[in-house]
């Protein structure tokens, strides 16, 4: 018997979100009015959540590398463009696979404080990978109940993503 207990990887999950992001910037280069859906709240558009979901791994990444990023409250930005969105994802794809390649126990335990909270590495990083995949499904929701074309479901069964 193994003990090991079994279970998926940050890097399984981060190949996830990463195909969930390139998904969606394809479907939003097919159609462009969707990005202008009014989802409510602070948030107000499909443009701007999409947005806040990339700043939000960019930060994150960025914590676990070691650097002092700014909030991405505090990173004001005209309306990006999806190729400016899309260079975000991509470097914060960057960042998070390198620190899960290269983190030991250590690293995963180091801890990061945001006002009154603490936590590790490891946090951080499940909080990333699920706060990705958390709006993108949030994102099909209001695609689909605006009224546009509906792809097939985006659930991770149906990738090649892992066996």
């Amino acid at each position: 018997m193994s003990s090991m207990e079994p279970g998926i990887s940050f890097r399984e999950l981060f190949h996830y979100s990463d195909y969930l992001a390139g998904r969606w910037i394809k479907y939003f280069n097919e159609h462009p009015d969707a990005l202008d859906v009014e989802v409510g709240g602070r948030t107000g558009s499909l443009r701007n959540l999409v947005s806040h979901i990339f700043d939000v791994e960019l930060f994150f990444a960025a914590q676990v590398s070691g650097e002092n990023p700014a909030r991405p409250a505090q990173a004001k930005q005209e309306t990006p463009t999806l190729e400016e969105l899309l260079q975000r994802h991509q470097k914060a794809q960057e960042k998070l696979l390198r620190f899960v390649e290269s983190a030991n126990e250590e690293g995963l335990r180091q801890k990061h404080t945001f006002g009154p909270v603490t936590v590790s590495s490891r946090k951080l990083l499940a909080q990333t990978a699920l706060h990705s995949i958390h709006h993108w499904a949030q994102v099909a929701m209001e695609v689909r109940q605006a009224g546009f074309p509906v792809e097939k479901p985006q659930d991770i069964i149906i990738t090649d993503l892992m066996e």
